[in-house]
């Protein structure tokens, strides 16, 4: 069916200069398939097969006018686990949009977030803002700008600015001339800034301060783990320090409410004196559902942008990000024995869903695995807690290292693959990064 596809593309879009350059007429294959619908439909399915992604835009475009085949969902997840670049994006934008699962932008993130060619780092960079907004399609985007290719950093700047509603256009941004410089250090300066203004998003009155409210202040993506909180009871704002531990402030719900019992007084008032607060009132009548829906707002808002924190580019990196490396974030001055450790293998993120650690038992984990390559007792590779626990891989004699890295969008199966990597390299990867996490414990 390949050649039958090619001709068809051929005929209904025109070259494939044309298409590469101008983007496919969708408009003309819905033309098409209002003449001969079944014709148009199994010349798309092959072009589906045949990972062309001018085949799936199509079938999107038919999507949006309610002709698109029945198992179309199904068919588009079948093909995302082997799905590379741009095909990558397209399957995973046009699932998102049937579907309404954020889940399909992680894969059009991993794309920007990649190696592949950067003209598909483009249209992944292209394609975020179009999807709905989450803490990893934000963080590519910051990752974007400090891509080596400059159109790659030009399209993930008009994303960032996009999302956040100042524009669309990064040429006209008073950083610009940032962008373009040949310094890195200024690329990350104005990512950064791009990013911090997302830090508003989630600021402002959570509650009624007449009853009970949280004033959340802004989130500094590069130093998560502090965040100010002011707190309103009864029309009085509670003395008290203002500025708390993150994972603290963020449990305050989960301190309040218990499956059996609803949110009360009593136990607010206990979790507002463990964050140190002082000269609560013994009794305040408060609405339960009310409360209950402002401690959710604020652990939703604080998990988002900790999320974003989480998956944003950091400069701590051990090994190779194309072959095995380690990416680890900023230590909790407050809790070391969690920190961000993102794992790259083949030149992907491979702990797409868990990439914050146990340090302690991670650390633990990777000596070990070390230990053993050395004497070769095993071919079993990262078996490191529950951050890898979607990754199963073997190492083998002469550095072939096999991985399957497991889904867990809905019937979207494993993506899988091969890597080469040095046995001296990789052990000395695996203790570095053991060292960096455990300094100062």
């Amino acid at each position: 069916m390949a050649d039958a596809w090619q001709a068809f593309r051929l005929e209904v879009f025109g070259s494939p200069y044309l298409v590469w350059h101008e983007g496919a007429d969708t408009a003309k294959l819905v033309a098409e398939h209002e003449r001969r619908p079944q014709r148009a439909e199994r010349m798309l399915l092959a072009g589906v097969a045949e990972r062309d992604h001018v085949a799936v835009e199509s079938l999107g475009a038919l999507a949006a006018l309610g002709r698109a085949p029945s198992d179309l969902v199904a068919v588009l997840r079948s093909v995302l686990p082997s799905a590379l670049g741009t095909f990558r994006v397209r399957t995973a934008q046009v699932l998102c949009e049937l579907t309404g699962d954020d889940g399909y932008v992680s894969e059009v993130a991993a794309v920007l977030e990649g190696f592949e060619h950067w003209g598909e780092r483009i249209d992944a960079a292209m394609a975020l803002p179009r999807l709905p907004m989450t803490p990893r399609s934000l963080a590519a985007l910051h990752r974007g700008l400090l891509d080596q290719e400059y159109l790659v950093r030009y399209h993930s700047g008009d994303g960032l600015l996009s999302l956040a509603g100042r524009g669309s256009d990064i040429g006209n941004h008073p950083g610009f001339r940032r962008l373009t410089a040949e310094d890195p250090r200024e690329w990350r300066s104005l990512a950064d800034e791009l990013l911090g203004a997302f830090g508003e998003r989630t600021a402002g009155v959570y509650g009624d301060p007449a009853r009970f409210a949280v004033e959340l202040g802004p989130a500094d993506h590069s130093a998560p783990h502090r965040r100010t909180a002011r707190f309103h009871l009864a029309g009085t704002r509670l003395h008290g320090t203002d500025r708390h531990h993150v994972p603290a402030l963020r449990n305050l719900g989960v301190h309040t409410t218990h499956p059996d019992r609803p949110a009360s007084y009593a136990n607010l008032r206990t979790a507002l004196e463990a964050l140190g607060f002082t000269g609560l009132p013994e009794s305040v009548e408060l609405d339960e559902a009310r409360t209950q829906a402002t401690l959710d707002a604020v652990t939703a808002a604080l998990d988002f942008d900790f999320d974003v924190s989480r998956w944003r580019a950091t400069d701590l990196l051990v090994g190779d990000r194309s072959r095995l490396a380690f990416e680890i974030g900023p230590a909790d001055p407050d809790c070391s024995r969690l920190r961000t450790c993102t794992l790259w293998l083949d030149g992907a993120i491979a702990t797409p869903f868990d990439n914050t650690v146990h340090v302690p038992q991670f650390a633990n984990s990777l000596r070990h695995d070390a230990s053993r390559r050395r004497l070769w007792q095993s071919w079993d590779f990262a078996r490191w807690g529950p951050t890898t626990d979607q990754l199963t891989a073997t190492l083998h004699l002469g550095g072939q290292l096999r991985y399957r890295l497991h889904s867990r969008i809905e019937g979207v199966g494993d993506r899988e693959g091969e890597v080469w990597v040095r046995t001296g390299r990789t052990i000395a990867v695996l203790r570095e990064t053991a060292d960096v996490l455990t300094a100062g414990l």
